[in-house]
């Protein structure tokens, strides 16, 4: 992997982050594999990255219990969307947060 290779930018990194729901995170990056820890247990899903740009990220996987989930990492200004299916999946819903510790 390049240094340009997005994938390669979050290797072996660990992103903490709290939407404005009060739901907050801490993963942890291997390759397209990224590990978390939550109240239902700890994940390791297969993600996809794509750089829209210096410090801004989209990060993408398919979760077990929510279907397709979209993130942007903002990390410029300290900002994370997130694009979440709604739980009677009739849309989607947007969530806020901050970055903690990148």
């Amino acid at each position: 992997m390049s240094n340009t290779d997005p994938i390669a930018a979050f290797d072996g990194r660990t992103i903490s982050y709290a939407y404005d729901n009060g739901w907050s995170f801490t993963n942890t990056f291997d390759g397209h594999l990224r590990h978390s820890s939550v109240p239902r247990g700890d994940l390791l899903e297969h993600v996809e990255i794509a750089k829209i740009r210096d410090g801004i990220h989209l990060v993408s996987w398919v979760d077990d219990g929510m279907g397709l989930v979209a993130q942007v990492i903002d990390e410029r200004s300290g900002l994370v969307f997130a694009a979440i299916p709604n739980s009677d999946e009739s849309g989607i819903e947007i969530l806020r947060g901050r970055l903690i510790d990148t």
